[in-house]
């Protein structure tokens, strides 16, 4: 993904192997605009207050370096009504993954983190990477703003770095000891400022990076080239100083001051933000981002078109007869209830979520594998999110989903395991039992062990 000439051969040197081969894509993304701002002190907050507001609506990463950092940039956002999440490793486990299922669900549009944000994130459609300092590497670098437009729709790719970044980086690489990774280290550095200080295209210099010459010498996609965002060409705003009002995080607060009347919104424009609420209650019914149900493009494209039935909605760009099938009579409903102005009905149904739904149609006597059709979800899925209730003291347990026999022996097991890991009790149980059967009981012991403590 991001690896260079030297790694590569490292991989070789360290797996021993002998004549494979090699597959290399282009490390060039074309739809990927790389903007360089060198900032002095007192315009690095302004430009990035101006680039989020220039993105207002649309998913964004903001990379900070420390965790103190992201705190401070969370808040002075919040003070200047741009609601914003953190993400950081001194959160507890389950308000970072909260904070990343509210960002990937488009819930909350900018999401500020260190690096321990991104592993493992696939959302399409992020409009803007932007990072507040030199980052330690042009690996780092391209792996972090790579996350920007993995849709194919043109994103861009901001660097806001002040002088004293580069001197941070030189402090900490001083303080390592190994001869060897300092050296590496220091490689690393003058790599990152010749990035962020060369007047050659930045594609250019990332794909040199990787060991690759493309036969251009112009991308026309980044800021030497160039092509500036309108917000970079714009005269800066004056409006920075810190109003004195309370940190709102997770909600736009109302303007203290009056505003001058926004200009009309187009009515393709509200029924976007209207299909947007529907995608969100769509998504958290079948716990899937929400671009799973469907991309940006096709919910722009579906807006613009407005389809009146089954044939004019397979014309909608990303919806085939699967998509059709899954979605089609709630967005025709939708369409209806957006004609009739009902936008707080569809809102209401957002506070439903799946796991309410799976002990409503539990206490309707509905079986697993019945719950598991109606949800559109695998048995196994639905059983670990009943365990989970289970360990969580909101469902109580029922021998019958297992049955008293099979109970009794996983139960046995457990006594003399202990219920930390499910493997040994597979190992240990004959095949007729199943890892279903198991994960029930286990929650069982686990909740009865907690509430004996």
């Amino acid at each position: 993904a991001s690896a260079t000439r030297r790694v590569r051969h490292d991989i070789l040197q360290q797996l021993q192997l002998r004549e494979p081969h090699k597959y290399i894509a282009s490390f060039h993304r074309s739809n990927l605009r790389y903007v360089v701002q060198e900032c002095a002190k007192d315009n690095h907050s302004r430009l990035l207050l101006t680039a989020l507001r220039a993105y207002a609506g649309q998913s964004v990463i903001v990379y900070a370096p420390t965790i103190a950092i992201v705190e401070q940039t969370v808040d002075f956002l919040a003070d200047r009504r741009i609601a914003a999440i953190p993400y950081h490793g001194q959160m507890e486990t389950s308000e970072r993954r909260r904070n990343q299922e509210r960002w990937t669900n488009d819930e909350v549009r900018v999401l500020v983190g260190t690096i321990a944000f991104g592993l493992g994130i696939n959302k399409p459609a992020v409009r803007a990477v932007i990072h507040t300092s030199l980052p330690k590497s042009i690996e780092q670098y391209y792996q972090e703003a790579g996350r920007a437009g993995r849709d194919g729709e043109p994103s861009d790719c901001v660097l806001l770095w002040q002088p004293k970044d580069a001197g941070l980086l030189a402090y900490f690489i001083e303080k390592l000891n190994d001869p060897d990774e300092k050296e590496r280290a220091w490689q690393r550095y003058h790599a990152v400022r010749r990035f962020a200080e060369s007047a050659r295209c930045r594609h250019l210099q990332i794909c040199n990076h990787f060991g690759q010459v493309p036969k251009w010498e112009r991308c026309d996609m980044c800021d030497v080239c160039g092509n500036l965002p309108a917000w970079l060409k714009a005269p800066p705003s004056k409006e920075l100083a810190v109003r004195k009002s309370p940190p709102a995080r997770e909600e736009v607060r109302p303007a203290v001051q009056p505003k001058p009347a926004a200009p009309p919104v187009s009515p393709v424009r509200e029924l976007l933000e209207f299909m947007k609420d529907w995608r969100r209650v769509a998504a958290r019914r079948a716990e899937v981002p929400a671009y799973v149900v469907l991309s940006d493009a096709a919910l722009e494209d579906l807006c613009r078109k407005r389809p009146g039935n089954l044939r004019e909605l397979l014309t909608v760009f990303g919806i085939g007869e699967r998509k059709a099938e899954l979605y089609g009579a709630e967005i025709f409903g939708a369409f209806e209830a957006f004609a009739k102005g009902a936008r707080a009905a569809v809102r209401e149904v957002a506070q439903i979520s799946p796991a309410d739904e799976t002990i409503r149609l539990l206490a309707e006597g509905k079986t697993f594998g019945e719950i598991a059709q109606i949800r559109g979800r695998q048995v196994s899925t639905v059983v670990n999110m009943v365990a989970d209730l289970i360990e969580r003291g909101r469902l109580e347990y029922g021998v019958e989903w297992v049955g008293p026999e099979a109970h009794e022996r996983i139960a046995a097991v457990i006594e003399r395991l202990g219920s930390q890991w499910l493997k040994p009790l597979r190992e240990a149980l004959p095949p007729d039992i199943s890892y279903d059967q198991i994960r029930l009981v286990v929650a069982w012991a686990r909740a009865r062990d907690l509430a004996a403590k």
